[in-house]
């Protein structure tokens, strides 16, 4: 299910041009943000805001400088790039945030195979009331991304690691029992437990439930 960063499309095509396409593009709804350059010989500047209007993202008349199309395509697709991380990643620990975690257990779920195990996992930090009320929410915020560091170091990069919400993980681990997941689960509880953070006066120790 391979999807494309950008669309390079071409005004005049010979079963529709390029305003019709991206009038169908901008309906599915895997494309809606999806950056669309046209490349065409339409001086009209009417057709060419129109082009615009219906969701495209720049309009480069031919003849082009294949200098300026490089550049134009490169700057699009970083931003497009960029746009994808900051609203799937949670901007405090740079994990899945809720909306995309869900999403993609939902994949994991349906990609399943036969006979395989997948093992989830709920996480909740305990106690964290008491840690931001009495050390304040920069520390709490400090707690929260030493478990996701803790997680991220300790898992496989083939199992999905989300921040549910406030002090709440979700974890997927493909090809795990629930009985081996226990005891991953239960040795990263421990070496949590043990971690310090730092706040003005000393250190707390935090501890989770799973």
């Amino acid at each position: 299910s391979y999807r494309p960063d950008l669309v390079l499309m071409d005004m005049y095509m010979p079963r529709f041009n390029g305003v019709e396409a991206t009038r169908v593009l901008r309906q599915m709804s895997a494309y809606t943000s999806l950056p669309i350059v046209y490349l065409s010989g339409e001086s009209d500047i009417g057709m060419q805001v129109e082009a615009l209007r219906l969701g495209g993202d720049q309009f480069l008349i031919k003849p082009f400088n294949p200098v300026l199309l490089a550049a134009v395509v490169k700057t699009k697709i970083e931003r497009f790039r960029e746009t994808q991380r900051s609203t799937r990643l949670d901007g405090l620990t740079g994990l899945l945030n809720h909306t995309a975690a869900k999403s993609q257990l939902k994949v994991m779920v349906k990609n399943l195979a036969p006979h395989k195990a997948l093992t989830v996992v709920m996480i909740d930090i305990d106690h964290f009331k008491a840690v931001n009320d009495t050390f304040g929410h920069p520390v709490g915020d400090q707690v929260i991304r030493g478990l996701a560091w803790l997680l991220k170091g300790r898992l496989r990069s083939s199992d999905m690691i989300g921040r549910y919400g406030g002090e709440e993980f979700l974890i997927a681990l493909p090809d795990v029992s629930p009985e081996k997941a226990r005891l991953v689960i239960d040795r990263i509880r421990e070496d949590f437990s043990s971690l310090p953070h730092a706040h003005p006066t000393g250190a707390l120790f935090a501890a989770f439930s799973a």
